[in-house]
């Protein structure tokens, strides 16, 4: 994994911490790599660089950090 891919998976894990709040387990009903590409190309686009399990990962730490427990 490149630096520059650390520091969006990084910046990525802090822009979903909001919305997971927000929305809580909401966030993750419709949860799919072919639906987490188009929302990220709306909302954001720099995370489009890391692979679907990258994405992936960052999900799962989100849901983890951030999730209804």
């Amino acid at each position: 994994m490149t630096p520059d891919q650390t520091r969006v998976k990084a910046v990525l894990l802090e822009f979903l911490k909001f919305r997971v709040l927000a929305a809580e387990e909401k966030f993750f009903a419709n949860d799919n790599p072919a639906h987490r590409r188009e929302w990220l190309t709306a909302m954001h686009p720099q995370a489009l660089m890391l692979s679907d399990e990258e994405l992936d990962q960052v999900w799962r730490q989100a849901r983890v950090l951030y999730g209804s427990h």
